[in-house]
This record gives structure tokens, sequence and C-alpha cells, in this order.
């Protein structure tokens, strides 16, 4: 099965999110989490407060004690949920339950492969139907996921079965694109994802307060969009409604995670909101 022909509880959500972003002529936005960052309470009232405003896109990432694409406010973020116990089982409960009160937003697990590898059905909640790899995508999919970005699973590694179980239960694997990376490698990628294509700003983590270098991110979109031809998301360093604006005519989605937990530790829910109108230009 492929992600398209996936039932109404999952992919074929990320489609219609860029449909109508399309329509409204616009640069879509997807926000991110980190579940159980400071509380699931918390986390909660920020998918209610960004489903409000009209999120395209919610990317939960499930914590984890090594999370090498990440910067220091959201591998914080992952040890301070850590550190209050939310674990595997949790994210997954913490998915159903978005994604069944929202039944029109898409939302992605976001994590790295050694949880999706490490992954026990018993020990997990039982939402899978096996161990490993597959059954933590099957899980995913049963809690109403869209799709999975694994940052560390390159798309010419098998993995473990992580693409094959992907298009087995109709889940978009979205890989990740850096501006050093070769055609060669875009084109593997292009082959291996659906949904969409996620693309950084920089090399390097995420977090970094810096005004993204608009023109040679703009060479490399271009070249990346003539070996690609599924929509483009850019994140990484995306913190104002300029750097959102500057994606027009590039990119269908801004992606915006360090900078909100950054808000979110200074004026608590209400302030991430702010800061996601700030963004839409509202």
């Amino acid at each position: 099965m492929s992600p398209s022909e996936a039932d109404g509880r999952g992919a074929g959500r990320i489609e219609a999110a860029f449909e109508k972003i399309r329509s409204d002529g616009r640069v879509g936005l997807m926000t991110h989490i980190v579940a159980g960052y400071p509380d699931l309470d918390t986390s909660r009232a920020l998918i209610e407060r960004m489903v409000e405003l009209g999120v395209d896109i919610i990317e939960i990432q499930i914590p984890f004690s090594d999370p090498t694409a990440d910067g220091p406010t959201i591998t914080k973020a992952c040890q301070d949920a850590l550190d209050g116990g939310v674990r595997v089982a949790d994210a997954f409960a913490f998915m159903s339950e978005v994604t069944e009160e929202y039944p029109a937003t898409p939302f992605l697990f976001m994590s790295y492969f050694n949880i999706a590898f490490a992954y026990r059905d018993a020990t997990a909640g039982g939402h899978g139907v096996e161990d490993g790899v597959a059954g933590f995508v099957g899980a995913s999919k049963a809690c109403g996921a869209s799709g999975l970005i694994l940052p560390d699973v390159p798309p010419d590694m098998t993995r473990e079965g992580y693409p094959e179980a992907c298009r087995e239960h109709g889940l978009h694997p979205i890989y990740v694109v850096s501006p050093n990376i070769g055609d060669d490698r875009i084109e593997a990628i292009s082959r291996e994802s659906s949904g969409f294509v996620y693309a950084t700003s920089r090399t390097g983590p995420t977090g970094k307060a810096v005004n993204p270098d608009i023109t040679p991110l703009e060479s490399f979109l271009a070249r990346t969009r003539e070996k690609c031809e599924l929509p483009l998301a850019v994140g990484f360093s995306i913190s104002k409604r300029e750097h959102v604006e500057a994606l027009s005519g590039h990119a269908e989605l801004a992606v915006v995670g360090s900078h909100l937990i950054r808000a979110l530790e200074t004026g608590g829910v209400d302030e991430v909101g702010s800061e996601i109108r700030r963004l839409q230009g509202s």
C-alpha cells in the first residue's frame, strides 16, 4: 500500500494539507513539540492552540537521550521530558489522543532510529503487532500518525526494513536533505520519500538563532526541486515572519521548533500562540 492509498486516519492528511496550502497561495507552517515537555498537560494545551490557529502540520518528537540532529534547546527539552518520566508508550498514547481529537490535522512522529530499532510492543503499550522497526512503524500508523521523520536513517540504507514497513502501512517516510548534499543523494531521497522532503536551511543541528542565508538557500532549494517533485519543507533557524516570506516560491512549508520552545519557556502557551500568529503574519 502506498501512503496515498492509506485510510483517512493517517497519511492522506498530508496531501490534503498541501492542497490547501497551494490553494491559499501561501507558505504553510509546521510546528514542533517534544512530547511531555514540560509535561503532558502542557503538550495537550500546545496542540490545542496550534490547531486553533490553523497550523498545517504538527511534528511530535518522541523524547530521546541523544538527539544528534537537535541543538541545545530541543536536547534539553527531551532530557527534561525523560526526567519527568515520559517514555515511548506515553508518546504513542499522546499521538492516539490528539489524532482522535483533531482528525483533520496531520501529525508526524519525529525521533531517531534507535527508538524504532529498540521498540518492543509489550513494553510500549501494545500499539503494534511486532517488535523492532516494523512494529514501531505499525504502531505509529495505528496511533494515527501521518508520517515519520527519523533524521539518522539515510534513504539508501534499508535499516531493518524501514522503507518497506512504511510502504506496507501507508505511512510517509520523510527524509532530510542539507545544503551540502550531492545531486545523487537528492535523487536517492526523491525515490524513497513520500509526503514531502525536509530541507535544512543550513548544516549542523537545530536551534541556532541566526538569519538563514537566503541566497545559497535558494540555490540549494532550486537544485533539490530539479531532482524532486515532492513538496519541500524548510526548517532550522526559522523564527521570523520574514524567514517564512523568503521561502515563497522556493518551498511549500516552513518548520519552526526551537523558537517555539523558547517562547514556551518565556511566556507559556499564550506566548507560543502569539509567535505562531507573527509567523503567519496575522
